[in-house]
């Protein structure tokens, strides 16, 4: 399955899911902090994003475990049938009691072992190295273009070369490009490297 995140523009989680709709398989709804107002924002939205042709994974790039946990079980109370939970293994993570959708990204800095990884090839070729030991933990590859030291770019036919080794038939593949040019343009290339 194919995906993308949730931040293709500067709006809300429904506009930039209304723009993947058609593109890809699912959404991966970004929710950087956790307070009041994005509480209100995604219960207003989670209606209509639950009509739309799409399912949907949650990325919790937090550095507080608390927060996290919080939108964790907001979303699990709301009993929301997702794909993929992606937490950054932020201080304190293991003292929560989360369920079997939760995954664990590589870091730039930290790469810590769970029983499922999300393999960041951005992190992986600028900073620490995804142990090749660890495939088999990998359940999401956040996919883009590194180049020059930069990543998040729009995929590109070398970066997804390297990908390929780190997925199986059951891996989600999440384009974590900001742009919706960009979007389209790793769709095409990821279309052709992996015919």
């Amino acid at each position: 399955m194919i995906g993308c995140t949730s931040w293709l523009f500067p709006g809300t989680w429904l506009e930039n899911a209304r723009l993947a709709q058609g593109l890809v398989d699912y959404d991966e709804l970004l929710v950087a902090r956790w307070d009041a107002e994005t509480r209100e924002m995604l219960d207003r939205e989670l209606p209509e994003l639950l009509r739309l042709d799409l399912q949907y994974a949650v990325h919790l790039p937090m550095t507080n475990a608390a927060q996290a946990w919080e939108a964790y079980q907001f979303f699990e109370e709301r009993h929301i049938p997702l794909l993929n939970y992606v937490l950054h293994p932020m201080p304190h993570w293991r003292e929560y009691a989360w369920g079997n959708m939760v995954s664990i990204e590589n870091l730039k800095d930290i790469v810590e072992l769970h029983q499922r990884m999300v393999f960041d090839v951005g992190h992986h070729l600028l900073g620490k190295h995804f142990p090749d030991a660890w495939k088999p933990c990998i359940v999401e590859v956040h996919a883009m273009g590194v180049q020059g030291g930069h990543d998040h770019l729009a995929l590109d036919a070398a970066t997804a070369g390297i990908i390929m080794p780190w997925i199986s038939g059951q891996t989600l593949v999440t384009m974590e490009v900001f742009d919706l040019d960009a979007l389209k343009a790793s769709i095409r290339i990821w279309g052709a490297v992996h015919a």
